[in-house]
Formats: structure tokens, C-alpha cells, sequence
């Protein structure tokens, strides 16, 4: 069996280059990360609690054999699980191994610990009904791109998220997503050039919304959320922003795709995505496993 270690620092990059080698096959692909090594590596240099409390390594003769992350989002009560990648005979006991070399790390607030894995990652859902983990619901990750955009004239009326409306968006969006992996109030501290927030409204009404984020330095943009009040429905108003935020997406000219999820069962929302032009990508399943209070 290879020696089980947490991750450091300093193998952020290698342990990333690992995990970039899995992303391009739907029967190896995960959930959470991207295509990228430098992307991977990026996100987890941001993560919110020290690397070596979520991450941990298998190796064997200097060779990475397995990775296992348990991202712990602290205003939620979520964990996201990154993996598991586990090589060999006994792939199944050293994903076990892996986690339970994390599990101990768990914050007194996790009350779930999600996988999100590709519908095709047969690997991962076995060993996910193995550690007691249910399905929740499958989704679609659908695709944009540039070739695809139109010259959509720059709406008067979609702007970037201005102060004055902070509450009302916070309020809207946790009531729209409730214990997603951001919060209204994350969000926020999450705007800055390359992050930004799209809305609509009436007076100090928010009627709608999105939240995109765009990578220039990698080439990769994404839609996280898209929301409209339900007062404001039936208005057209996630197609106006949607336009808007396409535009400012890919005026960022090393960006040639974006990417964005939604459920399946969600029928009206993927109709939306279709209608503007995107295109499915992949099918992915959610997984859910609760934690017990100890």
C-alpha cells in the first residue's frame, strides 16, 4: 500500500499536475476542478483553511499514487470532497485510506461532505456508495463559445452590483441557493476585476442577477449563479443580463469558452442556457454523505 501523507505546500503544483492528467477523460473527470494544472493549483492556494488540513497525498517509490481534498467552506456547513484519484489493485482501500486520513479535520460546523464527479466516473460513484454517500441530482455542465457571440448592443438598464444593493442581494441570493458553496456575503468579498456581480432592478428593487468569473491568465471563464426574483419572472430579465454578461465575459480576448452548471431536473433554467447558445458539455452527479456530530 502506498505511504499516505498531507499535502504541502511546496506539492501544491506537482499534486495539481496530477490531478490535470484525470480531467480530460469523462471516466476520470472531477467536479470542482478545472482542466489545468495552474488553475487547479490556483484555487487551492485560495482555499480558506491551510492545505495540509484538507489535502493528503499517496505515494509510492517518490510516484504519486492517490489524492484526496476535503474542502471545508465555513459559513455553510459543507465540505467538498476533490477526488478521490487512486491508482492500482487496491484503488478502492486507498481512496478509504485517503479520506480517513482527513476525516479527523473536520470542523464542529460540517454537517455534509458533496461530491461532484461526472455522470461517467464509475470509479468514484462505486467507491461513493461504498462510504455511504446518496445521490441528490445529476446536472448539466453546458458550454459557450466565442465564435458563438453576437453583437448584443450594451443594456442601460444591467449594471455591476452597486453598493446600496449589497443587502438585497445577499438576501436574494441565500434565499435562492441556500447552502451552496458561496454564500450572498462570500460573494461579495470575491468581487474585484475579474469577479463581478450583474444585476437589474427597479428603483432599490433587485429584480435579478449573476455572479460570473472570468481567468484571462488561463484562458477560462464560468457563470456560478443566476438568479431573478420571483416577483420579476417571466420578464425576460436572465436573458438581458445574461447578454450583457457574455459581452464583458469576452472582452477579455484570451477567453475563447465559458463553462456553467445546472440541474437537470431543472428543465425551464437549462432552457434559458440553450436559448442564448450554450451547448452540454458534460453530465455530472451530485453526492451527498452526512456527517454525525460527534
Amino acid at each position: 500500500m502506498p505511504t499516505i501523507n498531507r499535502m504541502q505546500p511546496d506539492q501544491i503544483d506537482q499534486a495539481a499536475a496530477f490531478m490535470a492528467q484525470f480531467q480530460h477523460e469523462p471516466s476520470t473527470h472531477l467536479g470542482f476542478a478545472g482542466a489545468q494544472a495552474d488553475q487547479i493549483a490556483q484555487t487551492w492556494r485560495e482555499l480558506e483553511f491551510p492545505i495540509e488540513q484538507q489535502f493528503a497525498l499517496a505515494s509510492a517509490d517518490d510516484q504519486l499514487q492517490g489524492l484526496i481534498g476535503l474542502e471545508q467552506i465555513s459559513d455553510t456547513g459543507r465540505a467538498f470532497l476533490w477526488g478521490p484519484i487512486a491508482l492500482g489493485d487496491q484503488r478502492f482501500e486507498l481512496a478509504d485510506s485517503l479520506l480517513a486520513e482527513l476525516l479527523p479535520e473536520l470542523k464542529p460546523h460540517v454537517t455534509m461532505i458533496d461530491i461532484f464527479c461526472n455522470l461517467q466516473n464509475q470509479f468514484v460513484r462505486d467507491w461513493a456508495a461504498r462510504q455511504q454517500f446518496y445521490q441528490r441530482n445529476t446536472h448539466a455542465i453546458l458550454a459557450y463559445k466565442r465564435s458563438q457571440l453576437t453583437d448584443h448592443a450594451t443594456k442601460s438598464d444591467v449594471e455591476a452590483l452597486p453598493a446600496e444593493l449589497h443587502a438585497a442581494f445577499c438576501e436574494l441570493h441565500d434565499q435562492l441557493f441556500p447552502q451552496t458553496y458561496y454564500s450572498g456575503s462570500q460573494i461579495l468579498e470575491r468581487i474585484n476585476q475579474d469577479r463581478q456581480v450583474f444585476i437589474m432592478r427597479d428603483g432599490e428593487q433587485l429584480l435579478g442577477y449573476i455572479y460570473t468569473e472570468r481567468q484571462p491568465e488561463f484562458a477560462e471563464a464560468g457563470i456560478e449563479f443566476v438568479g431573478v426574483a420571483p416577483i420579476a419572472r417571466g420578464r425576460g430579465i436572465a436573458t438581458k443580463i445574461m447578454q450583457h454578461c457574455l459581452t464583458w465575459i469576452f472582452s477579455a480576448p484570451e477567453i475563447q469558452e465559458l463553462e456553467l452548471v445546472v440541474d437537470q431536473d431543472n428543465p425551464t433554467a437549462r432552457g434559458l442556457y440553450e436559448k442564448v447558445g450554450f451547448r452540454l458539455s458534460h453530465e455530472m452527479v451530485s453526492l451527498r454523505r452526512d456527517v454525525v456530530a460527534q
